[in-house]
């Protein structure tokens, strides 16, 4: 045996009877479990978190409730989870339209029936007033009554309920609108009768995302936007410097139906909405219907619906 193998068994025969070996082998043994023990705690608690979103997501947590919202970009939120200043129309046909009066357009006309391409402007134009100063002015959107615009109609035509339902409004300690704009969209057209009576004929939607006076915030900062969309589809015709008021038909959408009828329109947020849906009272409408430009409302005013989203 050569020098090195024989100094090699020697430490070895030494470290054997040495009297601390053991007690070395003994806390080496008791490290590597308690190394175990955690490494199978923390696997435990992977797994039960993992169990608890899990739960989330399978319908024991409800749905408009958001989980791990700062992680996923709002464009692919849920349908359910609410609505954001980030992304007000998230999800909304509206997202593409047009905001506020930009949105109501008044046709060119041609002067026919006696009357001037002049005159026939100055009716659609007030057609258009109407429609502005009633369910676009930010003033009026925050309570306060459009008298001007609501000159313009001949009053021996409207009843008190419609002229109310003619005025969209917000109670700003409740709910107030979102710095995006309302989204409008619709169609104005008119005909001259064989005598030279102009007679319009419009029907515009609106779409309002509010923000909530009180909280509701989804994240820190961001507060959630619940909209509220209002269609309105009339008939006027120009008498005497007046605009007498015919057919007429209203639907609001995501607003709260059970609500006191104060003048105002009270939004239903995600939870709101949620807990509506379930319940089953009042009508409901689906999306592609709130939508349809070819869609005629029923008569009358005030029409509350509870639609999957607007």
């Amino acid at each position: 045996m050569s020098m090195e193998a024989k100094d090699y068994v020697a430490r070895l025969r030494a470290e054997e009877s040495d009297p601390g070996r053991e007690e070395a082998l003994r806390r080496d043994r008791v490290v590597r479990r308690r190394k175990i023990a955690l490494a199978v705690g923390a696997g435990v608690l992977l797994l039960g978190g993992f169990g608890y979103w899990l739960s989330d997501v399978t319908g024991e947590r409800p749905p408009y409730e958001p989980f791990g919202a700062q992680t996923l970009h709002e464009e692919l939120w849920p349908l359910e989870w609410p609505y954001t200043s980030d992304m007000p129309f998230r999800n909304s046909p509206a997202s593409g339209w047009v905001e506020g009066a930009d949105g109501i357009y008044v046709p060119v006309p041609f002067a026919t029936g006696g009357l001037s391409a002049q005159e026939m402007t100055a009716v659609l134009e007030d057609v258009k007033t109407l429609l502005v100063e009633t369910n676009v002015s930010e003033d009026v959107l925050a309570g306060a009554e459009p008298t001007a615009a609501l000159a313009l109609l001949d009053p021996r035509g409207v009843d008190e309920a419609v002229r109310k339902d003619l005025v969209t409004r917000f109670d700003p300690e409740e709910a107030y609108l979102d710095e995006s704009g309302v989204r409008s969209r619709g169609t104005m057209t008119y005909e001259v009768s064989a005598t030279g009576e102009m007679t319009v004929h419009a029907d515009y939607a609106f779409v309002y995302p509010l923000v909530w006076a009180r909280g509701h915030e989804v994240i820190p900062d961001v507060p959630e936007v619940s909209r509220i969309a209002v269609r309105r589809q009339m008939t006027v015709t120009a008498k005497g410097g007046k605009l007498v008021l015919g057919a007429y038909a209203s639907e609001v959408a995501n607003h709260d139906c059970a609500a006191p009828k104060d003048g105002y329109l009270h939004p239903l947020s995600a939870e709101g909405r949620w807990k509506a849906g379930r319940s089953g009272k009042g009508p409901r409408v689906t999306l592609a219907d709130l939508y349809d430009e070819k869609r005629v409302l029923p008569s009358g005013p005030g029409h509350c619906v509870t639609p999957t989203g607007t």
